[in-house]
């Protein structure tokens, strides 16, 4: 594997975790805004 297809995949792997980390966050800020569970069950 040559160096240029490991960076493309090493950074290919960090803009999905990113994305996934981003929407996330959205979720967790919209939740507490709006009073809701994060994963949508009751805690208690």
């Amino acid at each position: 594997m040559k160096f240029t297809q490991k960076r493309i995949l090493i950074l290919a792997i960090v803009i999905i975790v990113g994305i996934i980390l981003g929407r996330l966050a959205v979720r967790a800020v919209m939740n507490l805004m709006l009073g809701g569970t994060m994963f949508g069950g009751n805690i208690l």
